[in-house]
């Protein structure tokens, strides 16, 4: 009598072996489908690399943002208090060289401008314009105090490259009170009490 471990195994086993091309086309199809399998792994591969790369130099094409540099802008003709250390004219950063003679001042027929004359420049021939700023350091009922100053490219700049502007540095400047002259009287120079202008 055959057991039921024989018996199961006879009814799973078959009879004979499957004809040989179904078995060529089971393999057949088993390579296919790990080819495909491969082949889209790569191309996955391949994509993802050429993203990277594409990716990588546009992130560097980037602009980046420099840092602020804190810089005083332009003087102008109102202004009052101390010369500032530097200032720019476009990307032309100019660097205080120092203070300088004022030769004389005049009351212009406007009443609330002064024609100041200052010392010609005998360093820059043809400077970076503008390089002559007239400050109004002080005043009051009674009194002005006016002073000149000249600056030059600062060291780390080609000052023949930047400079869009030259021109011989100014003798003469004009400079706008915050109120009518009235008579007060003007002092020359950041100290001392030299008269340039008497009421």
């Amino acid at each position: 009598m055959r057991s039921p471990l024989v018996e199961y195994v006879d009814k799973q086993t078959p009879d004979e072996a499957p004809p040989f091309e179904y078995v060529e086309q089971a393999v057949r199809e088993r390579r296919r489908r790990k080819y495909v399998v491969s082949a889209a792994v790569a191309a996955v591969v391949v994509v993802a690399g050429i993203i990277a790369g594409i990716g990588v130099p546009r992130a560097l094409r980037e602009p980046v943002t420099p840092e602020p540099t804190p810089t005083v802008p332009a003087p102008t003709a109102l202004d009052d208090g101390p010369p500032p250390q530097q200032f720019r004219i476009g990307s032309i950063r100019l660097l205080l060289r120092g203070e300088i003679a004022v030769t004389a001042v005049t009351p212009d027929p406007d009443a609330s401008v002064l024609i100041v004359n200052v010392a010609p420049d005998e360093i820059a021939i043809e400077p970076c314009a503008p390089n002559t700023i007239v400050r109004i350091l002080s005043q009051d009922d009674q009194s002005i105090r006016v002073a000149a100053y000249r600056y030059g490219v600062g060291p780390d700049q080609n000052e023949g490259h930047l400079c869009a502007q030259r021109s011989r540095a100014p003798t003469t400047l004009r400079i706008r009170l915050r109120s009518p002259l009235d008579g007060r009287t003007v002092y020359a120079g950041s100290t001392g009490q030299r008269v340039v202008l008497r009421p």
